[in-house]
């Protein structure tokens, strides 16, 4: 059985129509009641986010297109070893509860905006600073390009294939770019509370189908075993070492991602902030586990698929589902709700981005001095031009045929090398800047030979022993990290003591 057509109709489209007009409307209310222009209020919302909206905006931007497109897909590839992706997602949230709380305590204390300031204010290095920047801009831009290719994928299935690829990125671009741009941190919050309501509502609905239609998930294990049953069995030891792999890869670098430790900073109090993430404990559960059950079921009625197609694997999967008037209502709401994951994903990424552009490299090293409105229009310049590229590169990240995990990966590896500065800077104050910049440098350059080395195919694989290039780099970054701090002698933290950051200069 292959891939038929999809037949949604003008009621999908008029859903997205109402949905991006709301949108539209949050962001110019998020304009509205912007108090200041200041980079604590465009930024963070002026770190007033309650319970509510702190978690619906943790839970819409921790789940994106990488979940339902991407990690559905995987589990197409993989089959039911796959099931590991659960655990990736629960070591997440684990990391969160352990270095949150302090981080949070120390924005508070010293007026943090965005991640660098830590690292500045923590280990004293211009250097540091500069580095960490451009690993967190490089795994942003990675981030925003993989939303673009899923949300070009969400609107051909949505509107029947009567929007091209393109023509509904750019769409999908512009309205967002519109109402991140009127309010900040309050509009993208804000939209995220309506794009996170959709996305729960959304899973429950896939929950439903995957459960009743064609004999649920029994009848696609006994389709799958019958059809390909290696991809049933249990791995060898390679396998296990990539499951491990990946465990550290996406527990450590999902964590720090910029644009959830920026909604750290942006909580309204300790105690709000802990409950959200309690609550984002049991996310795992109904939306990573809902991506893998969708691969499966895709793999029984869909075999045969190579990477890009299975990409596309939960849009064959819901429109397979039947024609009742029901059914066609709930891929439906099902569709909008992967769009509203993808776009709750894609503006936080790119608020981040400009927030670290302009407060960490334009304002410090370019222009000083300037007015607080001049720096957020800067900002702004930034994400607009910034996101031209990106839609561009997502055209020719389809035309070259790459997969949403392989897009996944490459921003992680090199991400993850923040950790040991980030972690280990947090809880242990003998880590010291020249070690911490040196372990982040050659963990970094490492990755880069493994993949290089890949490409030009001077070896066989960008996964030496079944363990990650980013991990391989890892290991060397905490090596280097911990025989320096015992080795050098210098005062640490450098900057502990110095007076409370300014929110700005």
């Amino acid at each position: 059985m292959r891939p038929g057509e999809v037949h949604l109709g003008n009621d999908a489209l008029i859903v997205m129509g109402i949905y991006l007009l709301i949108m539209l409307g949050l962001g110019w209310l998020g304009r509205v009641r912007m108090r200041e222009n200041s980079f604590r209020d465009f930024y963070l919302g002026g770190s007033s986010l309650g319970l509510t909206v702190l978690f619906l905006t943790l839970f819409a931007t921790q789940y994106s297109g990488n979940t339902l497109l991407g990690f559905a897909g995987r589990a197409y590839q993989e089959g039911g070893t796959y099931i590991s992706s659960v655990t990736f997602m629960i070591l997440v949230i684990t990391t969160f509860m352990v270095y949150a709380p302090r981080l949070f305590r120390l924005s508070r204390r010293y007026g943090y905006i965005t991640p660098a300031d830590f690292v500045f204010h923590r280990y004293g290095s211009h250097a540091l600073r500069i580095c960490t920047v451009g690993l967190l801009c490089w795994g942003l831009a990675n981030y925003i390009l993989e939303q673009l290719v899923a949300m070009g994928h969400a609107v051909v299935a949505i509107s029947d294939g009567r929007i091209p690829f393109m023509a509904g990125v750019i769409l999908l671009v512009i309205v967002m770019l519109v109402y991140e741009s009127l309010g900040g941190m309050r509009s993208v919050a804000w939209t995220d509370v309506v794009q996170g309501s959709l996305l729960l509502v959304g899973l429950a609905c896939i929950f439903y189908l995957l459960l009743t239609y064609q004999g649920g998930l029994t009848a696609a294990s006994a389709a799958i075993e019958a059809a390909e049953p290696a991809k049933l069995e249990v791995p060898g030891p390679e396998g296990l070492r990539t499951w491990a792999s990946n465990l550290v890869l996406l527990g450590l670098g999902v964590a720090i991602y910029p644009h959830a430790i920026q909604r750290i900073f942006a909580a309204r109090s300790l105690g709000v902030l802990r409950r959200s993430l309690a609550l984002m404990a049991f996310m795992p559960l109904v939306t990573t586990l809902l991506a893998f059950l969708i691969g499966l079921v895709g793999l029984s009625r869909f075999p045969g698929l190579n990477n890009l197609e299975s990409d596309r694997i939960t849009i064959y999967v819901l429109t397979s589902l039947g024609e009742s008037r029901v059914v066609h209502w709930m891929v439906i709401i099902v569709f909008s709700a992967v769009v509203a994951a993808i776009m709750s994903t894609a503006d936080s990424a790119l608020l981040s981005l400009g927030s670290m552009f302009t407060k960490d490299i334009y304002q410090v090293y370019l222009r000083r001095g300037a007015s607080p409105g001049h720096y957020l229009l800067v900002g702004k310049l930034f994400g607009w031009g910034l996101m031209v590229v990106l839609v561009a590169s997502a055209w020719l990240s389809v035309e070259t045929q790459s997969s949403i995990w392989r897009l996944i990966r490459l921003k992680l590896e090199f991400m993850v090398q923040l950790s040991p500065a980030i972690m280990l800077g947090l809880f242990w104050r003998r880590l010291p800047a020249g070690p911490t910049l040196l372990g982040l440098t050659l963990g970094a350059v490492l990755t880069l030979i493994i993949w290089v080395g890949w490409i030009l195919r001077w070896w066989d694989t960008n996964l030496p022993w079944g363990v990650s290039a980013g991990v391989w780099g890892l290991s060397l970054n905490y090596g280097v990290c911990l025989v320096g701090a015992l080795l050098v002698r210098e005062p640490v933290p450098t900057a502990a003591w110095r007076p409370a950051l300014r929110t700005e200069d």
